[in-house]
């Protein structure tokens, strides 16, 4: 337990500090109007989207560097020539899907207005998005380079590098946005701005320090090439798909609200920002479980891996219970946070958002039991069920329920559904889980036998 909540905290705060920097932008939103919240969490949710195409891609490298460390425990140059490779895999496939996808955000503006939203919000959300493009290529850069030194526990310096983050792009936001009166369109560019900055500063960190020299991305340029990939994308789409899946839901349930108008729109955007801070905890345990789970798969040690897998549910569900107990109890303070004085809508916010909180709180625990056991599969290299898992469990079951229970509650309905397919989904996954480990178990239990039997044998 002490080895992954070591590993876990620092990732826990660069997570959670992420979402005070997602926090600020909301919080600048608030400072110009209810309908600048609206906007700017219409033109955030289209980014998460395209961005988890890439980003939960991409970030399957983590898996697959840790899996190497295991194997460099025992074979030294065996298992530095697998981290090298996973490596410029993970920058090439970044630098691919990057001028692959780009292009996506030129056709936001007619999509959104055909998707029957706010014509207000959809002006402000493409500004937005115009601007906020410009950081997909360095933040994938820097999932990649977290991913390396997170599989070999240096989790302390993801840390100090989300921070330099929010130490930079606050400030270059609220100057883009407020001073040079660029609006949205200025919190975008601060943050592309302050992702290309710290990505050159990290990376140089990072391959100045003897631990990382020799995996420089700089040398070896023949190691370049699109077979590197195989392993990557053999994880990282079915990944990448069940991930887009739970994406989409959330990013369906904001078109649903926005069909309720610009208040509710506003109150699910306030609503995603309190489960982003429970998921962000339950991720950064979720990723140090992975991580360690993946290790130990490389070093073939079954045992470590599932007593890994436990602690991992363990830990998540009593925080993200935590959680939940402590916004239910308390509910108006986010009142007081997002309330801007002198709008019309205001009081309205403000009456509405208590009682959507209750309904979000029950999604806490739930959505980390997804979220804990399909980072623990893929740190087992088990991708194909979890996705046709989260197909049944988003799509299925959870956005019927949604759009089914919008028309008798609202906005709270539209929360109760999420909640359903979230337990569906997460209950699933949790089969799965244990499934897979008693089989690792005896895979591991029938390949000692039989290396025994030929030593005998012999």
């Amino acid at each position: 337990m002490k080895k992954l909540i070591s590993l876990a905290v620092p990732l826990i705060i660069s997570q959670l500090v992420a979402q005070l920097l997602v926090f600020t932008d909301v919080w600048m939103m608030a400072q110009m109007s209810i309908i600048a919240i609206a906007g700017g969490g219409l033109g955030a949710a289209v980014y998460s989207i395209i961005f988890t195409i890439a980003g939960s891609t991409v970030g399957c490298v983590a898996n697959l560097i840790a899996i190497a460390y295991g194997k460099r425990l025992k074979d030294t140059e065996k298992g530095d020539a697998d981290v090298s490779i996973s490596l410029k895999s993970g920058l090439l496939l970044s630098v691919i899907l990057t001028l692959t996808l780009l292009p996506l955000f030129f056709l936001m503006d007619g999509l959104l207005l055909k998707a029957n939203q706010d014509p207000e919000a959809v002006v402000l959300a493409v500004d937005y998005l115009d601007a906020l493009k410009w950081a997909m290529l360095p933040t994938l850069v820097l999932l990649v380079l977290r991913s390396l030194v997170s599989a070999f526990g240096d989790t302390r310096s993801v840390m100090v590098m989300s921070i330099v983050t929010v130490i930079l792009n606050v400030p270059l936001s609220y100057l883009m946005a407020f001073h040079w009166q660029m609006g949205l369109a200025g919190l975008g560019y601060g943050t592309a701005l302050a992702a290309f900055i710290v990505m050159l500063g990290y990376g140089y960190w990072v391959f100045t320090r003897n631990k990382y020299r020799q995996y420089n991305p700089f040398i070896n340029w023949q190691e370049y090439r699109l077979g590197i990939l195989v392993p990557l994308l053999a994880i990282g789409v079915p990944i990448m798909i069940a991930t887009l899946m739970e994406h989409a839901l959330f990013s369906t349930a904001v078109i649903l609200a926005g069909t309720l108008g610009a208040v509710s729109l506003a109150i699910h955007q306030i609503a995603m920002q309190c489960l982003n801070l429970s998921w962000n905890v339950a991720f950064g345990l979720s990723q140090a479980a992975s991580i360690l789970v993946s290790q130990h798969v490389g070093q073939q040690e079954p045992e470590m891996v599932k007593r890994y897998a436990k602690q991992g549910l363990l830990l998540v569900t009593v925080t993200s219970a935590v959680f939940g107990v402590l916004l239910i109890s308390n509910p108006e303070f986010l009142t007081v946070i997002f309330n801007v004085e002198g709008d019309a809508l205001a009081e309205e916010l403000v009456a509405a958002l208590p009682s959507v909180m209750i309904m979000v709180a029950a999604c806490f625990v739930v959505d980390a039991w997804q979220l804990a056991a399909i980072s623990i599969l893929r740190g087992m290299k088990v991708v194909k069920a979890p996705t046709v898992t989260t197909a049944i469990g988003y799509w299925l079951i959870g956005l019927p329920a949604a759009w089914v229970l919008m028309y008798i509650f609202g906005l709270e309905g539209v929360w109760g559904g999420l909640a359903v397919g979230l337990a569906a989904t997460g209950l699933m996954l949790l089969f799965i889980l244990l499934r897979e480990l008693r089989k690792l178990e005896g895979q591991y239990e029938d390949n000692h036998a039989e290396q025994k039997s030929a030593v005998m044998s012999s």
